[in-house]
């Protein structure tokens, strides 16, 4: 049983992506910046559209994260119990961990994106 791949692998994904969300959401950042927080054209027009930005975007990291982090658990057990051969479970592993980085944050910025799009007009003043 190689121990490392119930460290690494799309569970770890899933804590960064909790600890990230739930700093945020703890210690969001007070002021636009292009170091911290949910950085994006649309998120930077003004304070009201960064805090609320950040916020959305960091509670859906959190739960993305508890989502990566019990699935990465469940996949991890699955593929070492059924898999003999070492190097297709590391394999798998690698992969599944690429995509779990890659896929909630696309889902992230999406839905931010959308949120924005939903809560602001134009004029980029609450609706």
């Amino acid at each position: 049983m190689n121990f490392a791949n119930y460290i690494f692998g799309p569970q770890l994904i899933g804590i960064i992506m909790y600890l990230i969300g739930s700093m945020m959401q703890k210690f969001p950042p007070k002021k636009i910046n292009s170091w911290y927080g949910y950085r994006t054209e649309s998120s930077m027009k003004n304070q009201q559209t960064w805090d609320e930005a950040t916020s959305y975007s960091a509670k859906i990291m959190t739960v993305a994260g508890m989502i990566l982090i019990i699935a990465g658990i469940a996949f991890t057990i699955a593929i070492n119990y059924l898999i003999a051969d070492r190097r297709i479970v590391e394999g798998l592993t690698a992969g599944i961990t690429i995509i779990s980085g890659i896929i909630p944050g696309v889902i992230t910025i999406a839905k931010t994106e959308s949120h924005l799009d939903r809560t602001f007009n134009s004029k980029n003043e609450i609706r």
